[in-house]
């Protein structure tokens, strides 16, 4: 079984043996994702960080294009770019592990939201919620059965 389904940061990719969460959905992307541990946590953690130092840059130079411009066209629509670029971004600062299906405890649905009780990689009951979860996911999930159930 392959299933995946979007959710507002990004994609859950499901096999018989993981959960992963991706930025894509791209099966490929799950190829080399570590366990939920501090090291994948600092990974996420410094990728995140990266743009948004880019999305700083960016802002600063709208900003500095405002300032300098007589006419209000052109850095409007650099300011939509800019807007666009972020929206573009935002995904790319979701999680990115996986989650073994053997150490999934539970998984609660409300409404368009899932909650994922497991054991991490140090063997510590963790939870990871997923908000905006499509009806298509909400579905998998509410029908899937981890392995260990």
């Amino acid at each position: 079984m392959k299933e995946y389904f979007k959710y507002a940061n990004g994609f859950v990719n499901l096999n018989d043996e993981n959960l992963f969460l991706t930025n894509s959905g791209n099966w490929s992307e799950t190829l080399n994702l570590l366990e939920k541990s501090p090291k994948s946590i600092r990974q996420n953690n410094f990728k995140g960080f990266k743009i948004y130092i880019y999305l700083f840059v960016v802002a600063c130079l709208i900003i500095l294009i405002l300032s300098k411009a007589k006419s209000g066209s052109i850095p409007f629509g650099i300011v939509l770019l800019g807007l666009g670029t972020f929206a573009y971004l935002k995904r790319e600062t979701g999680k990115r592990y996986k989650i073994p299906t053997s150490k999934i405890i539970n998984i609660n649905l409300h409404e368009n939201e899932a909650t994922i009780h497991f054991y991490n990689a140090n063997g510590i009951e963790d939870s990871e919620k997923l908000t905006n979860v499509e009806a298509k996911g909400l579905e998998i999930l509410s029908q899937w059965k981890p392995l260990n159930s």
